[in-house]
């Protein structure tokens, strides 16, 4: 669990005493590649911390699987209005590699939620996918795939190429021939 404390204090200071009791409240799963953690229609029964490994965040429209984001290790993931509320969730996530995941139930989140440090610490982490995600909305709104493709790769190349292709173009909402297409200029425009 040394890479979650680490995330965690890089949000807050965590006292010895609020880790202790963090750390023991989380199982550790390990799931193989493409298994699934939070299946759409069923309620989020989880919040994951990934220690190590991918996962993906998808949602299905008419049988076509549209990806919302990748979440790579360390890191957290669940359906949050699921989770909290024991509603329904509309998300299914799933692992696009071995992934070595540490989990809580909803009854543990709670408890946790007594600790100064830990509240904080969800507080900011929400704050922060807030931002990413009004981000992601202002980018698909006005700019190309083609350019949201390049940033990627420029910002995060090794989380690019981590990613099965098919998965990428979903995420940049393209077909994954274009996909190809835009990767192959991108190749000659390096070289």
């Amino acid at each position: 669990m040394n890479n979650i404390k680490a995330l965690i204090e890089n949000y807050v200071d965590l006292p010895s005493e609020d880790w202790n009791v963090i750390e023991s409240a989380f199982e550790c799963m390990v799931y193989k590649k493409n298994e699934t953690l939070i299946t759409e229609g069923e309620i989020c029964k989880y919040f994951y911390f990934i220690e190590e490994g991918l996962v993906r965040n998808f949602v299905t429209h008419n049988n076509q699987e549209i990806t919302k984001f990748f979440v790579p290790a360390p890191y957290c993931i669940t359906s949050r209005m699921s989770f909290i509320n024991q509603t329904l969730t509309k998300d299914n996530v799933q692992t696009l590699e071995r992934s070595v995941i540490w989990q809580i139930n909803l009854e543990q989140y709670n408890e946790l939620m007594k600790l100064d440090s830990w509240r904080l610490f969800t507080r900011k982490m929400l704050n922060e996918v807030q931002d990413f995600t009004e981000q992601r909305l202002i980018e698909n709104m006005t700019e190309t795939a083609e350019v949201r493709y390049y940033r990627m790769q420029k910002e995060t190349p090794d989380l690019v190429n981590r990613i099965p292709q098919k998965y990428l173009a979903s995420y940049l909402g393209i077909a994954t021939q274009s996909l190809s297409r835009i990767r192959k200029n991108a190749l000659k425009n390096d070289n």
